[in-house]
């Protein structure tokens, strides 16, 4: 908005900074507005200037913005809310700042890092410190990004310490060398079999990663590892891997015979011998079956006979009943 607003009249920005533009007049000793019509053309052109710097304004904020700015009556007043609203009072500043501070004295590079990465972590912490009225030279920005760099950037970070453009060296330089640096020495460019080979340790090395990860997540929780545990079984009895069949198939072989051509199942020896059992079985149910009709017959024979014995009882005890009662009536 600064920018915006210096490109099409420095003046108004002057007067949005710094300036009061109301015209006043003194009454008994006193400091008050004057009226429209007593304004001369020196206070013609301050007013105007004033609305000038609100219009810029009104044209830069948003809608939400205007609502907070639209009922102050100079410019002046109208920036220190937006001031306010953005970058806080002068106790959220020394927060903000000390926190950024905090961040700019731990920062550090990491490992397998890249100069682009690197330098945009970097920017946008000094870019902010910047805003809020905390500069660096370049001088301070080049040592402070030498001396977190990793290991692996020691030979150039030496190089760099000692000659004789140190001093003098700017922050976008820096940044230009380290990465001619890091593309033409340190990770410079490989064919395609070194790829192949670099990818397959990358691999092996994420496998390992992972397998770390997995072992330790399963060392905390014992209800993970022993899911896991069960789910492999599952897999190893579910999924098996395939047989190869590319090997010539062989004629199958009887374990009962010995030969070659038939299975077990199969087999006409097998065969004979159960027809034979089956011989045998059946002459058995026979003679069973004969002899136990022959013992219900005799069965049938002897309740007969108990039958006709009941019989002449009681026709035996019948007669001498009826005697009885004859005797009587004589």
């Amino acid at each position: 908005m600064r920018i915006f607003v210096q490109s099409n009249d420095y003046d108004s920005w002057m007067v949005i900074k710094y300036g009061d533009t109301t015209p006043y007049k003194v009454v008994d000793g006193i400091k008050v507005p004057k009226l429209e019509s007593e304004f001369d053309n020196g206070d013609k052109k301050n007013v105007m200037q004033n609305s000038k710097a609100i219009n810029y304004l009104y044209c830069a904020v948003n809608p939400d913005d205007y609502r907070k700015i639209s009922r102050f009556k100079t410019a002046s007043e109208m920036w220190t809310k937006l001031e306010v609203t953005y970058e806080g009072t002068s106790q959220v500043k020394d927060a903000k700042v000390d926190l950024l501070l905090h961040e700019y004295e731990l920062f550090s590079m990491k490992a397998n890092e890249s100069i682009d990465s690197y330098f945009e972590i970097f920017s946008n912490i000094i870019n902010n410190l910047d805003t809020l009225g905390k500069h660096y030279t370049d001088h301070d920005l080049v040592r402070k990004i030498l001396r977190c760099m990793t290991l692996e950037w020691k030979s150039e970070v030496r190089a760099i310490s000692e000659g004789r453009d140190y001093n003098t060296l700017t922050y976008d330089t820096l940044r230009g060398k380290l990465l001619t640096y890091e593309t033409s020495t340190l990770y410079p460019p490989v064919d395609s079999k070194q790829r192949k080979s670099i990818a397959l340790k990358s691999t092996k090395e994420i496998e390992e990663v992972s397998h770390d990860e997995d072992s330790s997540d399963t060392e905390e929780n014992p209800e993970l590892a022993l899911v896991i545990k069960r789910f492999n079984k599952f897999v190893k009895k579910n999924f098996k891997p395939r047989k190869d069949n590319s090997k010539k198939s062989t004629p199958p072989k009887c374990y009962e015979c010995g030969e070659v051509g038939h299975n077990k199942p199969y087999c006409p020896k097998l065969k004979q011998e159960k027809d034979k059992k089956f011989k045998k079985k059946q002459k058995a149910y026979i003679s069973w079956d004969n002899s136990s009709t022959s013992s219900e017959a005799s069965n049938d024979e002897e309740e007969t006979t108990n039958l006709c014995l009941m019989a002449l009882e009681d026709e035996k005890v019948s007669l001498v009943k009826q005697n009885l009662k004859n005797k009587k009536r004589k």
